[in-house]
Formats: C-alpha cells, structure tokens, sequence
C-alpha cells in the first residue's frame, strides 16, 4: 500500500524552517516532523553567498527533516518550485502535484502523459485532473509512482495534504514568534 510523503521548505519572517507530513492511503496523518526556524548569520551569508538558500533549504531542512521521520514515505511530494533543487540536491523521490481547472481528461483513474516528465491523472475526488511533474526520474520509476497515485486518488485528495502541512508550519512559525 502507498505511503506518501509531504515535505515543505519555507522563508518566514526572515527565517527557513520546513516539515514533513507522511499519510496512509487516505490522507491520515501517521508521522509529522518540523523543524526550527534558521536565520542564517551575517558570516553565513558572507561565506555561502548566492548558494546560502539552496543550502539552507535543501541540506539544512530536509536533512533535519529526514534524520527525525521513522516511516520511509513511497515518494515525497513537493511544491513545483522546490522540485527541480531539491531533486538536485537530495536522493529523495519527489514528484509534484498541481490543482488544474482542465476539463475532465476521461474516466477517473486516467492518465495523460503530456511530456517525458509530466501527466495529467484524473483522480476521483475532482473533476479537474491533477498535473504531475516528475523531474528527471527514470520512465519505470515515474510508472510505478502514477499506479500508487491512480489507487491513491480513489481514496484521498493528493494536493490537500501538501496544504495542510504548509499551513501548519506557518503556524507553527507564527506560534512561536509570539512566545
């Protein structure tokens, strides 16, 4: 049975700090990580330069992020923006998840196959496909992920968890800016 993962990197009052969120097949939490905020030092950003934030984010975050969790997701999903330097960056199975307002592409559990690296999967809890971006993951691997997907989106929304781990740790940031 799939298990996905959700990991997120963000810059918050003038802090990184991220998570993860792993679900069962229906969109349950079974483990949640966080991490504290970062603020990079003056010297920091003198020594890293232009790299300090792909640092930050891809080494500092994710591998605190990854050393926390005991249960070892079937991929990752992660925001389009993070994908390609985090692909880069870590050894991790990310893919990307987008809401579209694309008419319906067939009967749920089809799949569209727009470019080498990216599909539409017309799940079943919406009537607008779902666009999946896989970097540059290998074709076998990229097939075995859309099964777990036709079979996931029969019982979850795929995008909604990545939201809600993003608004958790905005929260979480704000929480603790109040303290």
């Amino acid at each position: 049975m799939p298990t996905p993962g959700y990991l997120i990197t963000l810059y918050e009052n003038s802090a990184y700090l991220g998570g993860v969120l792993i679900t069962n097949d229906h969109g349950f939490p079974i483990e949640f990580k966080h991490t504290d905020s970062v603020s990079p030092t003056k010297v920091q950003h003198m020594l890293y330069g232009p790299v300090l934030e792909q640092y930050i984010r891809n080494h500092v975050i994710v591998g605190a992020l990854m050393a926390k969790i005991e249960t070892q997701p079937t991929f990752f999903v992660v925001p389009q923006h993070q994908l390609y330097d985090m692909a880069d960056a870590t050894e991790l199975t990310l893919i990307s998840l987008q809401r579209t307002q694309l008419a319906a592409i067939g009967d749920k559990g089809t799949v569209n196959r727009s470019k080498e690296s990216e599909c539409l999967l017309q799940g079943w809890t919406d009537q607008h496909p779902v666009r999946i971006l896989f970097g540059a993951m290998p074709v076998e691997t990229q097939e075995a992920i859309l099964k777990d997907l036709v079979y996931l989106s029969k019982h979850m929304d795929l995008v909604e968890p990545l939201e809600r781990l993003e608004n958790v740790v905005i929260y979480l940031c704000s929480e603790k800016n109040q303290d």
